[in-house]
């Protein structure tokens, strides 16, 4: 009796797995990024105390991770848009295409 193994099989199945992996990682870093930046803002205190007793690594890390929040809270914020649940952004660029082509 012989057992064969379907190679191209387990190779498909392990990308798969490795991209949902992957996918998974960088939900949790996005998530846990806002978290830690939220944290910062409403805590000021305890999180500068959590953050010295932080490795170099660890710090470095932390950082890297307010930052990515506070990107987010920038882009994906209440606060982006002019009140009309727009963008600044595209609002300026309607400003500036809109009275070069009048």
């Amino acid at each position: 009796m012989t057992i064969t193994i379907d190679e191209t099989k387990i190779v498909q199945t392990v990308k798969n797995i490795s991209i949902l992996l992957v996918i998974a990682a960088i939900f949790t870093f996005l998530g846990l990024s806002s978290k830690i930046f939220h944290f910062s803002e409403s805590n000021p205190v305890m999180y500068e105390i959590n953050y010295n007793r932080l490795s170099t690594p660890g710090k470095g890390v932390a950082t890297s991770m307010k930052k990515t929040g506070e990107v987010q809270s920038k882009v994906l914020g209440p606060r982006r848009g002019n009140g009309k649940g727009g963008s600044k952004f595209f609002d300026e660029v309607e400003k500036v295409h809109g009275s070069s082509s009048k």
